[in-house]
């Protein structure tokens, strides 16, 4: 059964989504996923900043994000380094430039 939270999420993902290419830390295929850049923090808005976070629907992973497992976004790779999910089945992805 679909929460209004949910439904919020996902009308979210549609409207500012954009698509993301995401591959696991322990292999395997790279493969798509719909996500929203969020860059909220200073250190996040700072044109040569290194962070940022992802917004995403968990439904999109076979299995949960993990801690290393790489994202590429606009043509920038960036590593995993926490995952926070919300009970409406989001979760936001904080990732570092990778390298």
């Amino acid at each position: 059964m679909s929460t209004p939270f949910a439904a919020l999420n996902q009308a979210c993902l549609k409207t500012f989504g954009s698509v993301v290419t995401y591959q696991r830390a322990a292999g395997g295929a790279p493969f798509p996923i719909t996500g929203v850049l969020q860059k909220d923090t200073d250190e996040e808005r700072h044109q040569d900043g290194v962070y940022v976070r992802l917004f995403v629907n968990l439904a999109g992973f076979g299995a949960r994000p993990e801690t290393g497992d790489l994202a590429t976004v606009d043509g920038t790779t960036y590593t995993v380094f926490e995952v926070a999910s919300d009970p409406a089945g989001g979760a936001s992805i904080s990732m570092r430039k990778h390298g």
